[in-house]
């Protein structure tokens, strides 16, 4: 019993916790747009750069534009991908029109353009971070992509790039190339923090060791670099002898020093590193973030 009280009062917090992420993100983005996009004339992505468009040219309040917009996009995720997913993005989106127009009228006095890009994207970004941290997302381009990749295996990301080019080229045709390139690095600015609040600056390296001295090597991750590491099992696939492989997580700043270990103990020694996206889960020297998903 206590137990599940545990659990529960564990998932109250988490769902807390992602409610206010959801919250101070598309805030943060209201500011933003309102703030410092609006009135330079700058767009940004997807759906919501369409909306900032239709503003810019016919004075409609942009949080209605993205609620028209979104009803239909959200009906077809409804049908067709994860209704959580869903139910989240349609928090943020309805979030997110609430913050455009209780902060509608809000600029910053600023004549630089690169203020705007800059602190703008920033903004942006952060926000956005913040949204898609706690499992949700602003709805419009977010889930047509989605819904596309999961029917035709389009890649999410290129789905996104190719509505950013989108509204770049509108863009272009309607306030000229300075306007789009502005707009361009704006989203550039934003994509970096997004991935800066996604992903942090603990970056890790995944690392693959193939060396007929595995136990001194796996010994020397174990109390030097205060790493865990699991050894596997290969076959040569031009020998065909048995090979040991060890494999670790460790954090970019011990990359160095792990190849002074290994080539110390076997200089004949092949590595392989490669760059990890993300790390959760119980082991040695990591955090257990694996709950925030669940």
């Amino acid at each position: 019993m206590a137990k599940k009280d545990g659990l529960n009062r564990q998932r109250l917090l988490l769902l807390s916790k992602h409610i206010l992420f959801v919250l101070i993100g598309t805030f943060m983005m209201s500011v933003a747009i309102n703030g410092l996009f609006l009135p330079q004339n700058i767009l940004s992505g997807g759906i919501t750069g369409i909306a900032l468009l239709f503003h810019l040219l016919f004075d409609i309040n942009t949080s209605i534009i993205i609620l028209i917009v979104n009803i239909p996009i959200f009906i077809l995720g409804y049908m067709f991908i994860n209704k959580k997913f869903i139910l989240w993005s349609a928090f943020g989106m309805g979030a997110l029109s609430f913050f455009l127009f209780f902060t509608d009228g809000v600029t910053f006095q600023s004549q630089e353009m690169m203020t705007t890009i800059l602190l703008g994207g920033v903004i942006n970004g952060f926000g956005l971070g913040l949204v898609f941290r706690a499992n949700s997302s602003c709805g419009g381009s977010d889930i047509v992509s989605k819904i596309i990749n999961r029917y035709f295996s389009y890649s999410i990301s290129t789905l996104n790039f190719s509505f950013n080019v989108i509204v770049v080229a509108l863009s272009i045709y309607f306030f000229g190339i300075d306007i789009a390139v502005q707009t361009l690095a704006t989203m550039y600015v934003t994509a970096i923090v997004m991935k800066f609040v996604l992903e942090g600056i603990n970056y890790k390296r995944t690392v693959f060791i193939i060396s007929n001295h595995r136990d001194d090597i796996s010994r020397a991750i174990t109390h030097k670099l205060k790493r865990g590491c699991t050894i596997l099992s290969g076959t040569g696939g031009y020998t065909g002898q048995t090979r040991n492989i060890l494999y670790c997580v460790i954090g970019i700043t011990q990359l160095s020093k792990l190849k002074s270990i290994v080539c110390k103990i076997d200089p004949s020694a092949f590595m392989n590193v490669a760059e990890s996206k993300m790390v959760f889960g119980k082991g040695r020297g990591f955090v257990n973030t694996l709950e925030e998903d669940k």
